[in-house]
């Protein structure tokens, strides 16, 4: 009897090894988990930056395809207008040729600068 409570002992002895390794393992696999997690994370926020960038780089295509394509068709049905030097990317604003970027931002400016105005006048 006696050499069967040790037979038990000695296997509680290895199964309590056996759980502490186990249980060791489980820590390192869990933190292994939290930073695959975390990478994925990473990966998908980067992920989205890129399919916003790529969404605005085919508006862009797409506005370029559509004012060269006007361009052509003007050109094509008005066979006496010489559009050679006609680019798609500037516009005529107070008789003077300007790019599309330069409008806007004088846009915004003067936007401002109405807007202040108007802040002028509403403190006075």
């Amino acid at each position: 009897m006696t050499n069967r409570v040790e037979n038990n002992m000695v296997e509680l002895g290895g199964l309590a090894k056996v759980v502490a390794d186990l249980e060791a393992r489980l820590k390192e696999l869990e933190s292994r988990l939290e930073e695959s997690e975390l990478r994925a994370s990473k990966e998908r926020d980067a992920n989205k930056e890129l399919e916003d960038e790529l969404l605005m780089y085919k508006k862009e295509f797409v506005e370029q395809h559509l004012k060269r394509f006007n361009k052509a068709v003007v050109e094509f049905f008005v066979k006496d207008l010489d559009l050679g030097l006609f680019d798609p990317f500037k516009d005529v604003k107070n008789s003077i040729l300007l790019d599309e970027k330069d409008i806007a931002v004088k846009e915004e400016a003067s936007e401002e600068q109405d807007a202040k105005e108007q802040g002028d006048d509403a403190n006075v």
